[in-house]
């Protein structure tokens, strides 16, 4: 894939095309905010005919220099907390007719298999702020679908997971209006 990115004011663009597989990746970068954090909206487009397996990777490499820095992964809140004193960061992702996500936190060398394109470890809790957020999602012909990857900051577990739950809702309410325009 070869990106190109174009910048307009607070919103950034990227756009990607693999000609042999004909298919097309979209990123908006929306927001970008060392108190609020960023959301970007990843739009993919399966051109060709045939039916795809894709995988789209999120990796993180946070490498600002707090105290202290571990990383936890929630399961059942399908999110990554990072800490680093002062701050906690906590990062999501959500994609429409997503299969799986997978969640990792770690060094990319010790949990990625590239060969695979897999995460061969999902560690909950690791030392640093390196994690992974890969995304199964399955296309039909010229199926176009989109998602929202974004990371908030704060000072305690419940500020983050305030502004967590406030774009998962409004991307919820994203989701619905799109179905409805589509239909």
């Amino acid at each position: 894939m070869s990106p190109r990115e174009s910048k307009g004011g607070a919103l950034s663009i990227i756009v990607a095309y693999h000609k042999q597989w004909e298919f097309q990746v979209t990123i908006l970068k929306e927001r970008f905010d060392k108190e609020l954090g960023f959301v970007y909206t990843v739009i993919v487009k399966n051109q060709s005919d045939k039916k795809r397996d894709i995988r789209l990777v999120f990796h993180q490499q946070n490498l600002a220099a707090f105290t202290r820095q571990i990383s936890f992964v929630s399961p059942s809140k399908q999110t990554i907390l990072h800490s680093g004193q002062p701050y906690l960061s906590l990062l999501a992702a959500r994609f429409h007719n997503e299969i799986n996500c997978q969640l990792a936190v770690g060094k990319k060398e010790k949990v990625w298999c590239d060969r695979e394109g897999t995460l061969v470890l999902a560690p909950l809790c690791r030392d640093g702020q390196e994690s992974m957020i890969v995304s199964k999602l399955q296309m039909e012909p010229s199926q176009e679908t989109y998602g929202r990857i974004w990371e908030v900051f704060g000072q305690t577990e419940k500020e983050v997971y305030v502004k967590h739950y406030q774009q998962a809702t409004f991307d919820k309410l994203k989701q619905v209006v799109t179905k409805q325009t589509l239909k």
